[in-house]
């Protein structure tokens, strides 16, 4: 007997971005200055009920941000030029919005084309009404962020922490609606865990998600912040944070090898364990006994009951 395949919540905003659907531009485009605005006719006024999947034309007077906006930083070169394509073709895809309890409309996705619109100088933008709760408003923003132009790892911690906190979501229902794997979306929320100046510099790109999980096993602040700072001087790899970190939280491994000199078995345990830690998207460590190499322990940390679920039935073991 076929078993029925779960729903994920995703198809419902995809089947409305999947395609794009061409909205003019209302008006003739004229140039003004050095730029071409366009000249906007009237539009009829908003009905006050307008029903559910309806295309409305929206004054961005009566349009409200989004609360649960995972994006903190828009990129201004890429604003600018979704601008200019709205100039020269009009808005190919409307805007999703939710009827707002003080009046007017909520935007739920669809802030770049927003945001552009604005820079183009339109009054008013194309846009699709849907009638939904909180948290599929939240979720929606998510998955059209993760599904269209990533997110910064940090963005993306700080959205999932949101539906976890906020809807009781589980690691594994956030991967289900934003279409990640379990142990990518554990990663990220791991990054909560970091203090204020490592996520900076995380939402700043001047460290990557590899940096930025491999600081998470130095616990020491102090240490932490002198890490940050010469990772980023000196442009470490992930590689390199990782060995230097290592070696500073459990000691030099063989202990005989000078700083410069390079133990190829180490090296292989090291390559080892980040393999088998982005399998199973937690930390591996791999402990051999300084007398007797061939034996030794094999540490899989999780860091709540959740992961550990995930990390058993990854491992093939049925707990029920």
């Amino acid at each position: 007997m076929a078993t029925k395949k779960k729903r994920r919540l995703g198809r419902g905003l995809g089947s409305m971005i999947s395609s794009p659907v061409k909205v003019e531009v209302p008006g003739a485009i004229e140039p003004a200055g050095d730029a071409a605005v366009a000249t906007l006719e009237a539009s009829p006024p908003i009905a006050e009920e307008v029903a559910s999947g309806s295309l409305v034309h929206v004054p961005l007077d009566q349009l409200q941000p989004n609360p649960y906006q995972p994006r903190k930083v828009f990129d201004e070169a890429a604003l600018v030029s979704l601008a200019d394509s709205i100039r020269s073709a009009g808005v190919m895809q409307p805007v999703i919005v939710r009827p707002a309890s003080a009046g007017g409309y909520e935007l739920v996705a669809g802030e770049r084309r927003l945001r552009a619109a604005e820079i183009v100088g339109l009054s008013r933008i194309p846009a699709v009404v849907q009638e939904v709760d909180d948290r599929t408003a939240a979720e929606w923003s998510i998955i059209e962020n993760v599904q269209r132009e990533d997110l910064n790892p940090m963005e993306r911690a700080e959205a999932f922490q949101h539906l976890q906190d906020q809807f009781g979501l589980t690691h594994q229902e956030i991967a289900e609606k934003v279409g990640l794997n379990r142990s990518s979306v554990t990663n990220h929320l791991r990054l909560n865990e970091l203090d204020e100046a490592t996520k900076q510099a995380v939402r700043t790109t001047a460290l990557s998600m590899g940096h930025a999980r491999a600081m998470l096993a130095i616990t020491n602040l102090t240490a932490r912040a002198k890490f940050l700072r010469q990772c980023i001087s000196s442009n470490w790899s992930v590689r390199e944070l990782e060995r230097r970190v290592r070696r500073t939280t459990e000691g030099p491994a063989g202990g005989s090898e000078s700083p410069g000199e390079v133990n190829p078995r180490q090296s292989n345990i090291e390559d080892l364990q980040k393999k088998l830690g982005e399998h199973l998207g937690t930390r591996v460590q791999i402990q051999q006994q300084a007398k007797n190499p061939g034996r030794g322990r094999l540490v899989i940390e999780f860091f709540d009951l959740d992961q550990f679920d995930g990390l058993l039935g990854q491992l093939g073991f049925n707990n029920s």
